[in-house]
């Protein structure tokens, strides 16, 4: 069962998620393993970041990959890892965690091979302990996107995807088949053009990747723009 939890604007959600990353950061400390968290890009996960930032104090056990990229330059200004260098790492106040960049980002289906050996290799039974999710208005999460074969793929970590409806055209995203391992996977929502995607999403609508994860969707925060009869 997913559960929701309303906030009353897109800060408080940030904040919210923010507190649940570090919860479980610490957790992994105290118990003397590493934690392996897949990131979203977007505004709210961003804000997200900058208040992570602030309050983490050690970083050294913690490792840091991207639920999807877009397939540009690691400067561009459309690069999620920018994004998190720009929000977390400018922000920390001690040294920052491993930060699992895509590897020849501009060359996609190169990268989803490279990337998704790296995981294979690198997080423990392939088996994420938090992955981090955003929606867009049309119901899509990571680059998983409405009616796109990759939805289908359920062996490899992750995947290229060549003909995204959002630009740019060419991305590496994880497979859903990765986000249902997850030991916890939070989904941020905000903003009222969301609320239509969101209630059919948590009313089981399988047009909709997001609601694809079934129970491997762990828990929604979202405003109360998005909420609506959520």
């Amino acid at each position: 069962m997913t559960r929701v939890r309303t906030f009353p604007d897109a800060e408080a959600v940030a904040r919210y998620a923010a507190d649940a990353l570090a919860w479980r950061i610490g957790d992994a400390r105290k118990a003397g393993r590493e934690v392996h968290i897949a990131l979203a890009g977007g505004t709210t996960p961003r804000r997200a970041y900058e208040l992570l930032a602030d309050i983490e104090g050690s970083w050294k056990h913690v490792h840091l990959w991207l639920g999807d990229e877009r397939c540009v330059p690691h400067d561009h200004p459309q690069s999620n890892a920018r994004m998190v260098r720009e929000s977390l790492y400018a922000n920390a106040r001690a040294e920052p965690p491993s930060l699992h960049e895509l590897p020849s980002p501009e060359m996609a289906e190169d990268a989803a091979w490279l990337y998704g050996l790296a995981i294979a290799e690198q997080v423990p039974d392939t088996v994420f302990d938090v992955v981090l999710l955003g929606m867009g208005p049309d119901g899509h999460t990571a680059s998983l996107f409405p009616g796109h074969p990759g939805l289908r793929a359920t062996r490899a970590p992750c995947i290229a995807v060549r003909d995204s409806p959002k630009p740019p055209p060419e991305r590496v995203t994880l497979t859903l088949a990765v986000l249902r391992r997850a030991r916890h996977t939070l989904l941020l929502v905000t903003g009222e053009d969301k609320r239509e995607a969101l209630a059919r999403t948590l009313g089981g609508d399988e047009s909709l990747p997001l609601a694809l994860l079934g129970v491997g969707l762990d828990e929604v925060a979202c405003d109360v723009a998005a909420a609506g009869g959520a």
